[in-house]
């Protein structure tokens, strides 16, 4: 039996997000890492109980040696993805491990929304990188993702 789907940016999808990131980084030595993310989605559906501007967002924080994942658009981030919802929600379905083509789909994608002005990154590209076990979260969601 399949696993049930979460809605995109819900707060049980982000539950689950904070799950699996706590096993993932249950080893890892946090001490001195300083990293904050932030996924922003603007035209959010109403029932994702969406801010008075119509967004919805989620973020990963790790200070002080403590992971903290939640719902939320935070005032600044290192690195923050602000993308229109009903873009994003294909490409939060694609699983990308051993599937080149989905990798390849997803990367047209995002330059197609770049270019429409649907999606934009602000902050240091590279900050990520210091968070290893986050490498497989986007596949683990999007097999989750309805």
């Amino acid at each position: 039996m399949s696993e049930e789907k979460l809605a995109f940016c819900s707060q049980a999808w982000v539950d689950y997000a904070r799950s699996y990131l706590q096993r993932a980084s249950a080893n890892a030595d946090l001490s001195g890492v300083s990293v904050t993310f932030n996924e922003v989605f603007t035209d959010a559906p109403s029932e994702l109980d969406h801010d008075s501007d119509g967004r919805v967002g989620w973020y990963l924080r790790v200070h002080d040696g403590k992971l903290e994942v939640d719902r939320g658009i935070l005032e600044a981030a290192d690195l923050r993805i602000t993308a229109d919802y009903a873009t994003t929600l294909p490409l939060a379905r694609m699983v990308f491990s051993g599937n080149p083509d989905s990798v390849q789909e997803a990367a047209r994608l995002v330059v197609v929304a770049t270019e429409a002005g649907k999606m934009h990154r602000d902050g240091d590209e590279g900050v990520l990188a210091t968070l290893p076990w986050l490498v497989k979260l986007h596949d683990v969601l999007a097999e989750r993702t309805a």
